[in-house]
């Protein structure tokens, strides 16, 4: 049932749930240099250690909706955070990396249910005409929760190292908790779906509805990181600039979610893709400009701020929502785990021109797949 007005206040506390879901991933990817120093016996295997919370996502987001929508969104919500502030706490004690990447797979199903169950709510709680905004406002929490870290985690590391991010990381979670609690409202799922792995991703791959919204995402995903990760090396770019990036990024979202009142997602997401192709190109012939690679990350971040806003537009239930978003959770991983080995291997082998080429190949299968699925919708 949608809601008469929006619930803002319980918005951006789901939004601040999010950040801090985000810093799963952020806390160890900008503070590599130190996990190395920590585990030097790692070598290659440390850079694992941020990943495996987005294997874990790849292995059980399919699955992660139905879940979510069995025990209640809200439920979730508040033993997601819970359970990822216990895992922060552990890892402050900085055990051996083996024990440590057995924390970082537990809190992996943590930031699964938190990434599904948030934007679920987010879209209940919503009206009509707030949703596409709502929306892209959750659609600018990786980006955000990357800033915010960038900012805080030199006081941290100078305060006590790595223990303190994690403590304060953990600790952070458990006052979300107890902040949302209150504020969330007993929503169940009136007829809970039982939980087959095998069903749910057939099922959610062979639904055009619960799927679409994915079959942009991914495509995303695979670019944004990818492209943080490469572009600095290959424009030299300044800490700044880089610094910058994301910013710009999230003011895309959400001007992305002030055009979803206006366009349908499924409309503003090929915008999206079609607009990056053409940036691409003007990146690469006004190389090393800077307004170029600017309004490249503006027009790219459309593709979130649509894709989150089709969760809810092509699905009524709560059920099939979260169904979505589980999908979505599990296409973005994939995007970001394997994204930026292939970014990498193109500007290895063709410099700059070969990523501007991997990544219109990529919009253009976003907008092949986000067209014929929306055609499979009656």
């Amino acid at each position: 049932m949608t809601p008469h007005r929006t619930n803002w206040v319980l918005v951006f506390v789901l939004l601040l749930a999010g950040l801090f879901a985000a810093a799963q991933f952020g806390k160890l990817a900008l503070t590599l240099s130190e996990l190395r120093s920590l585990y030097p016996e790692g070598g290659a295997f440390v850079p694992v250690l941020i990943s495996i919370v987005g294997i874990v996502g790849i292995a059980l987001g399919a699955v992660a909706g139905s879940v979510v929508a069995r025990i209640g969104i809200a439920r979730a919500l508040i033993i997601a955070l819970v359970w990822g502030g216990v895992m922060s706490l552990l890892e402050a004690t900085l055990p051996n990396i083996y024990v440590f990447s057995v924390f970082r797979a537990l809190e992996g199903l943590s930031h699964l249910a938190i990434v599904v169950a948030a934007p679920t709510m987010m879209a209940s709680i919503s009206t009509l005409e707030d949703r596409p905004v709502v929306m892209a406002i959750w659609a600018s929490f990786f980006g955000m929760s990357m800033a915010v870290l960038a900012v805080l985690l030199p006081y941290l590391l100078a305060y006590n190292g790595l223990s303190a991010v994690f403590v304060a990381h953990g600790t952070g979670m458990f006052v979300i908790a107890a902040i949302l609690y209150p504020l969330l409202p007993a929503q169940r799922i009136t007829s809970p779906v039982p939980v087959h792995y095998l069903a749910e991703h057939r099922e959610i791959y062979s639904n055009p509805r619960l799927l679409i919204a994915g079959a942009g995402f991914v495509w995303y995903t695979i670019l944004y990181i990818s492209l943080l990760a490469i572009l600095p090396d290959a424009l030299g770019l300044s800490v700044w600039v880089v610094t910058t990036l994301p910013l710009i990024s999230i003011a895309g979202t959400l001007f992305g979610g002030y055009l979803g009142k206006r366009i349908p997602p499924d409309r503003l997401v090929a915008i999206g893709f079609t607009a990056t192709i053409v940036a691409s190109a003007i990146v690469y012939l006004t190389s090393p400009a800077l307004w170029s690679l600017f309004g490249l990350f503006l027009v790219m971040s459309l593709i979130p701020a649509a894709s989150f806003a089709a969760i809810a537009y092509f699905n009524d239930s709560p059920t099939d929502r979260a169904r979505a978003t589980g999908g979505i959770a599990q296409l973005g991983n994939i995007g970001t785990t394997f994204g930026t080995p292939l970014f990498a291997l193109a500007y290895d082998q063709a410099g700059l021109g070969g990523v501007c080429v991997l990544m219109s190949l990529f919009c253009t299968l976003g907008f092949i797949f986000t067209r014929v699925l929306r055609a499979k919708i009656k």
